[in-house]
């Protein structure tokens, strides 16, 4: 009997929360795909920051946003589909709107005070 306990606790989070859609397919337990997807990221990046570590802003931005992608899931699934759409669009149309700060290069036209102008590839041409 525990272990029936521990593995519904387990699934429980992965289950729908939407009653229509669990009425809907008139089974007796629906999985949430959204969920199930968040699930497989956050495994899949967890495999990978303890395979390699954290290389960056990119692996942790996207360790962030996979921690928010259920609360954020929840959040719109209980606002109405055209909220949901307005927000979209919002966030989309801001792409390209304001000041634009120049690219730099990590390369100066100066050479290093430090470069000896070997060959760093071990093969001297």
């Amino acid at each position: 009997m525990k272990a029936r306990h521990l593995a519904l606790a387990a699934v429980t989070p992965l289950l729908e929360k939407n009653v229509i859609k669990t009425l809907a397919l008139d089974l007796p337990v629906v999985f949430s795909m959204s969920r199930v997807i968040v699930l497989a990221f956050a495994v899949a990046l967890l495999r990978q920051i303890w395979r390699a570590g954290v290389a960056g802003w990119p692996d942790a931005t996207l360790a962030i946003a996979i921690v928010l992608a259920l609360p954020l899931l929840g959040a719109l699934e209980r606002v109405h589909p055209e909220d949901v759409v307005e927000l979209a669009k919002t966030l989309i149309n801001r792409f390209g709107v304001g000041g634009v700060r120049r690219m730099g290069s990590v390369y100066s036209n100066e050479p290093s005070k430090y470069d000896d102008h070997r060959n760093d590839t071990g093969i001297d041409a």
